[in-house]
């Protein structure tokens, strides 16, 4: 049993086809004994993971629903797609550029694993 009293703090950068990142995040949860934070970040063809209308939507939603995770879009892919906030999951948070929100949670002492 770990002795941290912080959270293990985890940002997943999804940046290609999406169905990987659920059971990575399943088995993330399932090994820690101890805490863990989850973020998905969603960018590029990573997009799918956070839309309403993809193959993953349903196990997705159920992972924000249960608060297991948050999830957050890139508007300039989101941009890219000609896709608004409406196409997304509800709960799911746009952060203006993936890679510079990346970057931040890089520095404050995130865990950085790619999807």
């Amino acid at each position: 049993m770990s002795d941290h009293t912080e959270p293990l703090r985890v940002v997943f950068a999804v940046n290609a086809t999406p169905t990987v990142v659920v059971s990575a995040i399943h088995n993330l949860r399932g090994a820690a004994s101890e805490p863990v934070t989850i973020e998905v970040v969603c960018f590029g063809a990573g997009l799918d993971a956070a839309l309403r209308c993809s193959d993953i939507s349903l196990e997705m939603r159920a992972l924000i629903d249960s608060a297991t995770i948050t999830v957050a879009a890139c508007r300039n892919s989101l941009n890219s797609r000609g896709l608004g906030d409406d196409d997304l999951l509800m709960g799911v948070d746009v952060v203006p550029a993936a890679v510079l929100h990346l970057a931040r949670r890089q520095r404050d002492g995130w865990s950085q694993l790619y999807s």
